[in-house]
């Protein structure tokens, strides 16, 4: 019988450690998921904002460090994955459908439940999936962020209605290829991409420490945020489209892609000992 703690030989005791002290780390994100439970029970929405905005943090950072430290070979008894897995479904699901719940960002009736019954029903689908992100780290359908979308709708005081019709909306689109840029990784657009979500997670975190007042300022930058990403996701909807029209036969390829090859070819045509003309 094998154990997840049996030491792979091949490394030594000190990166063997500094793989088990990550998925340590991981995992405290299960622990930030029970502690914004326990402040939505407590009717503490803010408290509960900073705990899934932390499970945000855990998240963004651990992926990159796994991958440079190789962790999945020096503790190959772990799935690491999985385990991002399991807590992401606490993190971005459960614990929010609760605070959408008890906070009234959907209906408190029959209706409210039914809607985040569907919530829950189509984010574990498309946790599920195994074509979930593409080669250049776009995500296909909405990836179930409710940590976001949740307290987002809460600060803006969205009405009931609004925010019942929201989820529905992002619960069905969990199940189509609508592509969804990965926050950090995406490549398309990325410097604007970085500079949206600080000013999306900014305006958040300015309106959950002033909560219960509402700051315009707080609410412009979630407004953008937001917009930003919609607006993003559309324009990557519609080059997709306009790819498969031209050639129904090619695999997709990212934006960036063309960008690089339309160049490489522009190079390839250029008179030796000239560069090929940028604009």
């Amino acid at each position: 019988m094998t154990s997840p703690f049996r030491r792979c030989p091949d490394y030594t005791s000190a990166q063997v450690r500094s793989a088990w002290l990550l998925h340590g780390f991981t995992t405290l994100g299960i622990v930030a998921a029970m502690l914004a439970l326990r402040d939505v029970l407590v009717d503490r929405p803010s408290y509960a904002i900073i705990w899934l905005l932390l499970t945000l943090l855990i998240d963004g950072v651990d992926g990159p460090i796994a991958r440079a430290l190789e962790v999945e070979k020096r503790v190959p008894g772990l799935d690491g994955f999985l385990l991002d897995l399991i807590i992401d479904y606490v993190t971005c699901v459960i614990v929010p459908a609760c605070f959408m719940f008890e906070f009234k960002v959907v209906p408190q009736n029959n209706f409210g439940i039914a809607v985040l019954c569907f919530m829950v029903f189509t984010s574990a689908i498309w946790f599920a999936r195994k074509d979930m992100m593409t080669d250049d780290n776009w995500f296909r359908g909405f990836p179930a962020a409710w940590n976001i979308v949740g307290p987002l709708l809460f600060l803006l005081e969205a009405r009931t209605w609004v925010g019942a019709s929201i989820t529905i909306v992002l619960s069905i689109l969990c199940l189509t290829n609508m592509p969804y840029p990965h926050i950090a990784r995406a490549r398309w657009a990325q410097r604007y991409t970085i500079v949206a979500t600080v000013c999306w997670i900014g305006g958040i975190s300015v309106g959950t420490l002033t909560y219960p007042h509402h700051y315009v300022v707080a609410a412009v930058l979630m407004w953008a945020g937001s917009a930003y990403f919609v607006a993003l996701a559309g324009a990557r909807t519609l080059h997709d489209r306009r790819l498969r029209r031209d050639n129904p036969a090619a695999p997709l390829r990212p934006p960036d892609e063309h960008l690089d090859e339309l160049a490489s070819n522009t190079a390839d045509r250029a008179p030796s000992g000239s560069a090929p003309e940028r604009r």
